[in-house]
Order: C-alpha cells, then sequence, then structure tokens
C-alpha cells in the first residue's frame, strides 16, 4: 500500500492545471486554474466592460494565498510518500492541503460577495477528491506500521496551532476576510517569509522534538518571540480564532524549548538566539 502512496498526491497537483473556479461580477467573467493562483498570473477577463475591473487580478490574489498553501500541502504530501518518511508527515500534509481548499472555498469577500458568483470547477474537486484520497491511505499506513509515536506532545500542539492560525481567515478591513496565508507568493517570496517564520520553526520543531539541540532551541526562540510580538499586536487589535491560536502556538513552542534545554542544564545558544531574531527581523522588514 505504501508504494502507491505517492499516486493521489501526484494527481492533486496535475490537477492544478485545470480550471479551479469561475468568477462572475458584472457580466465579466474569468476561469482561473490552479495555477493561476499558484503562480498569480491573472486569467484574461471576458465580458463588457472588462477593462473598468482587472477581475482577474483580484480573483488570484484574494484566492493565490490559499490555492499556494494547499499546493505546498500536497506537494510535502508526496515528497514524505517517495522519501518513506514517518507516515505522520504525510497526513499532516495532506490535512493541510485539503484544508487550504476548503477554506479557500467558503471564505467570504464581505460585500462583494452579493454581486459575485463563483462555481467550483473540475481541478478542485479532482485536487480534494484525489487528496483525499490520499490522505485516506496515508492515515491507514501509518496505522499500519505502528502506533503513532506522537509523544512528546507539546511540539505536535504548538505547530497544529500555528498551522491552523496561519491558514483560518478572519475578519480584515470592509469586512472581507483576510489570512496570514494570503501573503504566500512563489513569485515574491520575500512578502511570505515573516509569517512563514513560525510555520516553519514549528514544524522544525516537531521534526525535532526528540533531539532539539541547542543550536535549533536558541534559533526557535529567537525567531518565535519576534513573530510572536506581532502576533500579540493583531490579538490586541482584532481578537480572533486565527491570532489566537497563532500566539497559542509560538507561546506553547517557546516554552518547550526552553523547558526542555533547562531540564537538561543547557540553556539555548545565545548565538543561534540572535540569529532567529535577526531573521525575524529581517523577514518583519522585507514584507509589504
Amino acid at each position: 500500500m505504501r508504494r502507491f502512496l505517492w499516486v493521489p498526491f501526484a494527481l492533486a497537483l496535475a490537477a492544478f492545471v485545470l480550471p479551479f473556479a469561475t468568477v462572475s461580477c458584472d457580466g465579466m467573467q474569468v476561469e482561473p486554474s490552479g495555477a493561476d493562483f499558484v503562480l498569480r498570473t491573472p486569467p484574461e477577463a471576458t465580458g463588457p466592460d472588462r477593462e473598468r475591473l482587472d477581475l482577474g487580478g483580484l480573483v488570484v490574489a484574494y484566492g493565490g494565498g490559499l490555492a499556494t498553501a494547499a499546493f505546498l500541502g500536497f506537494a510535502f504530501a508526496l515528497l514524505a510518500a517517495v522519501r518513506r518518511w514517518d507516515g505522520g508527515w504525510v497526513v499532516l500534509g495532506a490535512a493541510a492541503a485539503l484544508a487550504s481548499l476548503l477554506l479557500l472555498q467558503t471564505r467570504s469577500a464581505g460585500e462583494a460577495e452579493e454581486v459575485t458568483d463563483v462555481e467550483v470547477r473540475e481541478g478542485a474537486y479532482v485536487a480534494f477528491g484525489a487528496g483525499a484520497a490520499g490522505l485516506a491511505l496515508g492515515a491507514a499506513t501509518w496505522l499500519r506500521d505502528g502506533r503513532p509515536a506522537l509523544r512528546p506532545a507539546w511540539p505536535l500542539v504548538g505547530a497544529l496551532l500555528i498551522v491552523f492560525g496561519y491558514l483560518w481567515p478572519f475578519e480584515g478591513a470592509a469586512g472581507v476576510e483576510t489570512a496570514y496565508v494570503d501573503t504566500l507568493d512563489l513569485r515574491e517570496p520575500w512578502k511570505a517569509a515573516f509569517w512563514a517564520v513560525p510555520v516553519a520553526v514549528g514544524l522544525a520543531l516537531l521534526a525535532r522534538r526528540r533531539r532539539a539541540d541547542r543550536r535549533l532551541a536558541g534559533f526557535a526562540v529567537g525567531a518565535l518571540v519576534v513573530a510572536g510580538l506581532e502576533v500579540a499586536g493583531d490579538v490586541w487589535d482584532r481578537p480572533g480564532p486565527a491570532p489566537l491560536a497563532l500566539l497559542a502556538g509560538i507561546v506553547t513552542l517557546v516554552g518547550w524549548a526552553i523547558a526542555g534545554q533547562w531540564s537538561e542544564r543547557r540553556p539555548p545558544a545565545r548565538a543561534w538566539l540572535l540569529a532567529g531574531v535577526a531573521v525575524a527581523l529581517a523577514a518583519w522588514v522585507a514584507r509589504p
């Protein structure tokens, strides 16, 4: 069964060349593919007055982050399946990708939603169906290989909270939903770097949860503290599930990293802590 685990994720990635949606607004219509979303290439609009409104640009800007997260999640699951990593990584990648597709379909466009009609197309259905099959196959393989090793649990809890907070939309300006993942842009990665830092650090700590050394612990604490200060401002300004979950995940991982090192009488390496702070600050300066 593990031998064919890569197949559904390869199919899900291939589905991104197909149309993902048909979006109509005030007589205009666009049909973005999954690749349009991921590459942020606006599809050409049809209909009258298409020069008046860049509908294609608005659509890919609005859904590009979540679509890119879905693409990267499937790619991560495919890599984990091909490299025969622990089945939990396949499950995590597939689950994050499927959650991104669901959120992309269900999130609100605020006042614009009243004049916009969205029809889900075959690409989204194929990607979701193949990803769901891969998730089920990956979970079955993971369970068949033995009892999942989930301890220590705190890195898992912290990483899941961070991923949830990163993906989950919350109300932004003019009642339009936004999300931290909206900054994710493969063509301009510096825009996504700051909010990608806690996700990357969380996954690194999860991967090394049984043998996190002083260097990783120091870097993680430095980077996460900087990100946590920014998230704390969001919690203060507009409290909601996403900022709260992201902050809770950051606090959980910072506490676990410090407690784990001090319990072994090994405080986090100072040089690596400063490196984590420097990387996070550089990403903060580079963001738009």
